[in-house]
């Protein structure tokens, strides 16, 4: 008997043992699945509690507008408006060839789009199929009054271009990338972050029902709008400079153009633009991207024989020459195995400098360069800002290419001197000759004026000197040899009445094939009134089809016009 109670009493501690051992393990796997979702998974659970209790609504921000200057006002170039969405629930229409009677004419939907409509509203579970985008507000009011079942309506903003004239290439535009309005190219792009703002939210809570709960407080945290943008564009001189550069584009059947005018002391742009341009509001109906680029910034190319002022510029600072320094011009050099040869192709004898620059003689800028070597050369160059982005606030700027003055073969740097084998934008151009007529102090240039975020609160931007390239006696007698050149050269179709200016042009052939093609771009950079510069002009012409051969007869007299209205415009005295 007792060995039987024995084993009985081992059997019930054995079961108690398991019992105890399965509750545990049963303990331990309730511990660790609490664990994964109050710890692991605690963000998951979080958010889908967060889903059916709370209700979340972004709170979209106003993004920033753009002004130029107008006499004393500002004028909005670029800014908001607002139109509408409409959009069809077809789950709860009824009758689709009703309401597509109902609709069309006051959206005036050609037949294709209405016919497309059919089959979309035709879906009876389906909640959402946009209809038409930028509806104004009075067909919108329209819709209301009839008040068609499952027609709604949402309001959406646009960027609003008031002056289409003042050109693209500057603003850039509001596009779609990724699902998200992001502004691209120009200073939309360049701004994307201060112009578009900070997005806001409001958080509400709802009970089991769905139904809002109205004593619980919300949480809101308000949307900053983008900052405006003040641009140093004065809207009087982008006006007649764009339309002047239109005529002439036109009258030459050319690819593209460019005008940039410029104030030397500040870096201030007054005016760029370029053809062919493009509509920022409707941007998707643009066929090649390429347009999109600002060729002012972008375009990198050979500029040619402006670029023998540079030549000049380094050799008069380095001391190795004068205005009347002196050099055999016997019509061609051999380098190497090559010949160069004066653009003419013709010999000149005894020629300065001066009558150098004037008659834009090739072996007048190589002479020049030899006098003081690769290296200075190329370091003079560079100190211009060559090969070197300038910063100006707009997207996708190109830094040009000099890199062939690096390599040690004569020949790179020599026709280098006047403006081969390397590339340079216009807008370096513009600024190089700027940093001449301001005694050759290098400044930055910039197209935008002040930011003013939502408080008003105003960032002007700050005028940055780079460097002094040239002394202020070099930029002095340079610009001396520059009036030469329009007064008594080729170039004296840039000529203002009553005005001395300063300025030089090229006629650049286009590389092609490993060579040069016969198709050239025109060329001219200058500035004036001499006696206190106030502007430099650079206009820039591409494969002109019907015109001049030269740039001094093509861009000379579009320098001109625009000089004259400058000098007019901004009531500069005469100088005699």
């Amino acid at each position: 008997m007792r060995n039987v109670a024995s084993g009985q009493q081992l059997f019930e501690h054995s079961r108690i043992l398991v019992l105890a051992s399965l509750f545990f393990l049963f303990g331990a796997i309730i511990a660790f699945r609490l664990f994964q979702l109050q710890v692991v998974q605690h963000h998951a659970y979080a958010s889908l509690a967060s889903a059916s209790q709370e209700v979340y609504r972004d709170l979209f921000p106003e993004r920033g507008s753009m002004y130029v200057r107008d006499g004393s006002s500002l004028f909005p170039v670029v800014t908001n408006r607002e139109f509408y969405q409409v959009y069809a629930e077809p789950n709860k229409i009824q009758n689709v060839s009703s309401v597509i009677d109902a609709i069309v004419p006051v959206l005036g939907l050609t037949d294709e789009e209405w016919h497309a409509l059919v089959p979309k509203l035709s879906v009876p579970d389906d909640p959402y199929e946009p209809i038409k985008s930028k509806v104004s507000k009075e067909n919108v009011d329209r819709l209301s009054e009839l008040a068609i079942p499952g027609i709604g309506f949402a309001p959406e903003t646009y960027r609003y271009y008031p002056d289409k004239s003042l050109g693209g290439h500057i603003f850039g535009f509001l596009g779609v990338r990724n699902d998200e309005k992001v502004g691209q190219y120009g200073l939309e792009g360049y701004f994307n972050q201060q112009l578009a703002g900070t997005t806001g939210e409001a958080r509400s809570f709802k009970d089991a029902l769905g139904a809002l709960i109205t004593v619980v407080p919300r949480s809101i945290r308000e949307a900053q709008d983008g900052d405006d943008l003040v641009l140093t564009i004065d809207r009087q001189i982008q006006f007649q400079a764009c339309a002047k550069l239109k005529q002439f584009f036109d009258s030459y059947q050319a690819e593209s153009g460019t005008v940039i005018i410029m104030h030397p002391k500040t870096g201030a742009i007054l005016a760029m633009c370029s053809l062919p341009d493009f509509d920022p509001e409707h941007y998707s109906q643009v066929e090649n991207i390429n347009v999109f680029n600002n060729p002012a910034t972008f375009q990198a190319y050979e500029p040619g024989s402006v670029f023998k002022t540079l030549t000049m510029a380094a050799a008069l600072d380095r001391e190795k020459i004068t205005p009347e320094t002196t050099y055999e011009d016997t019509g061609e050099l051999k380098v190497g195995q090559y010949t160069i040869r004066n653009f003419d192709l013709q010999a000149y004898g005894t020629q300065t400098m001066t009558q150098a620059l004037a008659k834009s003689l090739n072996l007048g800028a190589m002479h020049a360069a030899e006098q003081i070597g690769r290296v200075s050369f190329e370091r003079y160059i560079k100190a211009f800002g060559f090969g070197e982005r300038t910063g100006i606030e707009l997207d996708s700027e190109s830094p040009g290419n000099i890199s062939n003055l690096s390599k040690p073969g004569d020949i790179f740097y020599l026709t280098g001197s006047y403006g081969y084998s390397i590339t340079a934008t216009p807008i370096q151009l513009a600024a190089a000759y700027a940093a001449i007529a301001n005694n050759g102090l290098l400044i930055k240039p910039h197209v935008v004026a002040e930011r003013i975020d939502q408080n008003g609160n105003k960032y002007p931007t700050e005028q940055e000197t780079i460097r002094q390239v040239i002394s202020r006696k070099t930029a002095t007698i340079l610009t001396g040899m520059l009036t030469e050149v329009v007064e008594s050269s080729y170039d004296k179709k840039a000529r203002v009445p009553g005005y001395y200016m300063a300025a030089k042009t090229g006629t650049a052939r286009i590389p092609s094939g490993g060579g040069y093609s016969n198709e050239t771009v025109h060329t001219i950079v200058g500035y004036g009134p001499v006696t206190n510069p106030e502007f430099v002009i650079l206009v820039k012409i591409d494969k002109i089809k019907n015109g001049p051969v030269y740039a001094s007869d093509s861009v000379g007299p579009l320098f001109s016009q625009i000089a004259k209205f400058l000098v007019s415009y901004l009531e500069l005295p005469p100088d005699y």
